[in-house]
């Protein structure tokens, strides 16, 4: 009797609930279209990104003074940029410098660089040069061992005369090998010396100017720093003992 009692209570608590509201015709349709909705955004792939890596060659003007150089390889690096090539040296200008520096990366990337290093303050102008419409060389010197490949003087100077490069010193068994051309045209030449054995090389980086006529070409800069912009202010006492 007693359990009969407590299944009774049960059943007439339950018949007390209020009914569970209905979907109406137009609650429906919205509760099915906002289903179908997340369904079809947990289902979106997501899209990777498919911009190709390129390398790219920017020629920038800087005032000459101490630190332009780590300034402006911190600049790349604390943004996640490797520099391929980097060159710098003097120009036509007084206190100005001409840095040529080759890094890789997505196009979208490698513009917003070149904007934002427009915006250092050691930097007066940056334009971005290719192939197309400038000049790009590099110069390599190339040690050369032909002891191990029977008649391989003779081959390894017919190659240099082949890429227009220069034998600058010989000996028993090397040669050294001076060239000066587009950097891929550098790089067959090295490939083409892996067959015999490369003892040293070196390469200087590489230097861009723009074709005569051509876009990209650096103009003088309205102002140019004062003659003691690139003088050092550090003085004899801040110098390590000798």
């Amino acid at each position: 009797l007693h359990s009969m009692s407590t299944m009774l209570a049960c059943l007439s608590r339950l018949a007390a609930r209020p009914a569970a509201p209905m979907l109406s015709g137009a609650n429906l349709t919205r509760f099915g279209g906002l289903a179908s909705t997340i369904m079809s955004r947990r289902m979106l792939p997501t899209t990777p990104n498919t911009q190709p890596v390129l390398k790219k060659t920017f020629a920038a003007l800087v005032v000459d003074e101490p630190g332009v150089l780590s300034r402006v390889s911190g600049f790349f690096s604390s943004r996640g940029f490797n520099i391929d090539s980097l060159v710098v040296g003097t120009t036509n200008l007084e206190g100005m410098s001409r840095m040529t520096i080759v890094s890789s990366g997505t196009k979208n990337k490698l513009d917003q660089l070149r904007r934002q290093m427009e915006a250092m303050v050691q930097v007066r102008t940056v334009v971005e040069l290719n192939s197309e419409h400038a000049a790009l060389v590099d110069l390599a010197l190339v040690k050369v061992s032909t002891r191990t490949t029977e008649g391989g003087r003779s081959e390894v100077v017919e190659l240099a005369n082949l890429f227009r490069a220069d034998v600058v010193d010989v000996s028993a068994d090397e040669l050294l090998i001076k060239i000066a051309a587009h950097p891929s045209k550098i790089d067959s030449f090295i490939k083409l010396m892996e067959r015999f054995e490369i003892v040293e090389m070196g390469r200087t980086g590489v230097v861009a100017l723009a074709n005569c006529g051509a876009a990209g070409q650096i103009s003088r800069p309205a102002q140019l720093p004062t003659k003691h912009a690139n003088v050092s202010k550090m003085s004899d006492a801040d110098l390590p003992p000798s």
